[in-house]
Parts: C-alpha cells; structure tokens; sequence
C-alpha cells in the first residue's frame, strides 16, 4: 500500500527504514543504491526527514562511516509513520469512503477539493492498490467491495491499527464497552490472545459492525462456520452486549447480521473446513517448539507453549483468509526482528531455519512471509526466554590496566564488575604503571580494558575508557561485551545439518 503515497514520501519512506537499522553507520551511496535515486536526492532526503522530525532522531554525518540515525530517548519513530499515512490524501479518502459509502464523485471533490481528473487519478491508485488484496473499489457511486467480505474487513481492521492503535479511537463506539466484549469472548473461547490480538479484536467487532449497518454482508453460506454458528446456541449471550453498544448510536441492522457478525469474528477458531489440516497445523507447531527447544536447550512452560501453537494455528487461518502483506507503510515486527537476530545470535538463526524448514514441509511461507512476526511473538510468549538464553552464553575474560596505577585500576573493575557482573571474569593489573613495561602482558583474554593504549595488543580488543568511564564508555563495552558472548552458530549442532 506504500503506493498511496506521493513518489517523493515512498522515497522517503525508504530511507527513514534503511536509517532505521540497527546496525547503524550506512553510506550515502549504499543507500542510493538501494532506494534507486542520486546521492544528490539522499542527501536533500535526509535534510528533509531531519529538518521535518527533529523530535523524533537525529542524523550524524560522517566522512568515513556514512550516515547513522541517532533515536530520541523520549518519542517512537513509529509515529513518523502514522503522520506519513494521516497526510496522504489517498489513504484519508479511502479511510472515507469507509466511514461515508455510495457518495458520488461530485460529493468527494467538494470534500476534498479535488478537480475530476484529479479524483479519477486517485481512485484509479487507491483501485490498483486494492486489487493486489482482491478487494475492489467502486466509482458509481464510491465505496469498497470484494467476493470476501471477510477480505475487505480484516483489511480495514489492519489498516484502523496500523494508524490509530490502541491510544486513539476512530469509531463511533464507546471503546470500553467493545474492550469488555472482546476479553469476553477471549475468555469464553480460550483464545490465549495476548494484547495486540485483543486490540485486532476490538477493531475487527467495530469494523463489522459498521460494514453490516452499510449493508456489506458475508454471502458464503455453504462455509462450516455457518453450521457452527447456528449449533452454539450459547454464542447468543453475546448479542444482547453488542445490541447495547449499538443502542445510542440508532444503528439499524439487517435481520441477520448476528449470524454475519460471529461468521466475522470466530473464523480463525472454528472456520476450518478441514479438522485434519488443523491437527496437522497444530502437531507443527508443538513440533516447531520442541526444535528450538532443543536446538538452544532451554525450557518451556505448558502456558507458553500453548500461546505459541495457538499464535500458530492463528496465524495459519490468518493466512488462509487473507493471504497479503498486512501492513500499509510501516512493518513493526521488521525493525524488532532484526534487533533480536544481532542481539540473539543464535535464537535468530534457530528460529529462522526452523521456520525455513517447516515451510518447505507444508508449502506454506512461514519463513518467507512469517518470520519478523514469529520471531517477535515468540521471543514474547516463551518465558523467561531472554534469561535463558543470556545464562547459555559464556563468560569472557578482562583484564584490567590502567596508567594511573593498581588502586585506580581496582576501581575500573569495580565499575565494571557493577555493570557486567556475571557476563565477565575480571583480572586486575597487580603492578603499579610504571613497573609494567617490565610485565609481559598476557596475551590470552578476550578484551583488555585501559584508559591508554597498549601497543602489543590487537586494538580491536583493546577498549579504552577514560578515567572514570562515561556512560558512552559503558554503552561500547555493553555492545563489545554482548557480541563476544554469543555463541556462534556453528555450535548449535541443529543448524549444521
């Protein structure tokens, strides 16, 4: 959907993702390269992101390294996003036409000011976007449509998080009423829904609700939910909540848009066609966690492994329903995904051939399409993940020195043992400075803290900090230390067959 937006914002787009990496330096030309523009155009890019969201980050420039993004402490870069997608005028009619079906073109160029030509150009891009979802858009008079109206509406739901989230709320409902309905049925049915599926939740019951009342129903008689919906007589309790969030609003709805709405919202859980390929799904799953369960030798308790196979199935029916990308402009498991494949080695590497091979064992894409998304929720739903695999990295060996004598390298390896405690073996200089070219330094640790240089180590294992370490020192050493602690891929022997 990147589409949407003017050339020069996709542009931009581009660049603030490639910034917003967490490896840091990249050089202009690099990204040149990769967004397919001038260096010339970068730059002026750059400028603009910069000039525009002072706020949010700012760009270090530099002769030799390239160019770096630096994150304010204090704001999420994620909403850069958000405004991105509130300012395009495509995304703001298409949001539109949601709320305000079967107006004519004459009413949308009035609303949006837009000459005739200028609204056909828009709705022919907004149509080309949709169609790669298999959803349409009407001209005569304008409003979205599709086969699956299933399509249309997780789309919408998709799109009303991907802008609004959990802090603002676009509806004409009260929030809370729906919130309470959803940790409802979420407990009823023993969805083991954590909050962002609650939050898809309260936006998908709005969404159908409001496609209903424009007379937008789901048509597929024949599909096994339907036969659920009329055989759970006790599904009705929930009618009664959602007539009473309706009742302020004089919302009229069509004699069967109950039916409609529970065939809406309870597909991921009982729309399966084929009770077989649902146990299939779920045997892979418990297989999938039993391989990363070994491969890292770690533990896992009932409760986690539960969420994850149920993340699972979901996202299989997910997938089945609604087999697109589902993010507009701005993927947010993308950046934590990668965050922990350089932060966790080897859960990363795990993770993603385990997923590579499952999907070459059912011919499904939970590798290609799936994994920033899996990585991410799986680093969440398994407890205590982190720890256990911070507790299977090794020790690494400091020695300590210091120019200003014993005494003041003592107090560099307390500082240090404050800061890093059991992820380091400290050794302290015993001799005073100047004694020491006397010494022959051992040449056998795995970094060597000073505050001056030691000629007869290699300097890429020579931190030098300055006499009391600033919090700069402390952050490189972090990044020195965590790196040097993993362990490397070749000694997970899952990953070598």
């Amino acid at each position: 959907m990147e589409r949407l937006l003017s050339p020069a914002m996709h542009r931009r787009v581009l660049l603030l993702n490639l910034l917003n990496e967490p490896n840091g330096w990249v050089t202009s030309e690099e990204l040149a390269e990769k967004i397919k523009c001038s260096k010339k155009t970068v730059i002026l890019d750059c400028q603009y992101i910069e000039d525009r969201w002072s706020d949010y980050f700012t760009l270090e420039v530099s002769r030799k390294y390239g160019i770096r993004l630096i994150a304010s402490p204090y704001q999420s870069i994620h909403e850069i996003y958000i405004e991105i997608i509130k300012e395009s005028n495509a995304f703001s009619f298409l949001e539109s036409i949601f709320f305000s079906p079967n107006q004519s073109a004459a009413y949308w160029e009035e609303k949006f000011y837009l000459s005739n030509s200028s609204l056909y150009r828009l709705s022919n891009l907004i149509l080309s976007a949709l169609k790669e979802r298999k959803i349409e858009l009407s001209r005569s008079p304008y409003y979205v449509y599709g086969k699956d109206e299933r399509k249309v509406r997780y789309f919408f739901t998709s799109y009303f998080i991907e802008v609004y989230g959990n802090r603002d709320w676009p509806f004409p409902f009260d929030k809370d009423k729906l919130f309470a309905l959803a940790d409802k049925i979420a407990a009823k049915f023993e969805l083991e829904l954590n909050d962002g599926q609650i939050v898809h939740l309260v936006n998908s019951i709005a969404v159908t609700i409001i496609r209903e009342s424009q007379g937008f129903l789901i048509k597929k008689k024949r599909d096994p939910i339907n036969n659920y919906v009329k055989k759970m007589i006790d599904i009705k309790k929930y009618q009664k909540e959602v007539e009473e969030i309706l009742a302020p609003l004089e919302i009229v709805l069509p004699k069967n848009w109950y039916e409609d709405f529970c065939y809406s919202l309870f597909w991921w859980d009982f729309g399966w066609d084929n009770l077989q390929e649902k146990e299939n799904v779920l045997t892979q799953a418990n297989q999938l966690v039993d391989t990363i369960k070994e491969a890292l030798t770690i533990e896992i308790s009932d409760s986690s492994r539960e969420s994850i196979v149920r993340l699972i199935e979901h996202v299989y029916a997910k997938h089945k329903m609604f087999p697109y990308k589902k993010y507009m402009v701005y993927d947010r498991f993308l950046y934590s995904s990668k965050i922990i494949r350089q932060t966790y080695l080897v859960l990363g590497a795990v993770v993603t051939k385990a997923l590579r091979d499952l999907e070459k064992k059912m011919k499904f894409p939970w590798e290609s399409m799936y994994l920033n998304e899996l990585l991410h929720e799986i680093s969440i739903r398994w407890d205590q993940l982190t720890e256990q695999s911070d507790a299977k990295r090794h020790q690494i060996s400091v020695l300590v020195l210091s120019d200003l004598g014993k005494d003041h390298a003592k107090l560099l390896g307390s500082i240090l043992a404050d800061n890093f405690r059991d992820k380091i073996a400290i050794t302290v200089q015993k001799y005073p400075y100047y004694d020491q070219p006397a010494q022959t330094i051992d040449n056998t640790f795995d970094l060597y803290v000073s505050n001056y240089a030691l000629n007869h180590i290699d300097a890429g294992i020579n931190m030098i900090v300055e006499d009391i370490p600033s919090f700069k020192n402390i952050m490189d050493l972090r990044g020195f230390i965590d790196k040097k602690r993993l362990v490397l891929p070749k000694d997970v022997p899952y990953l070598n067959v």
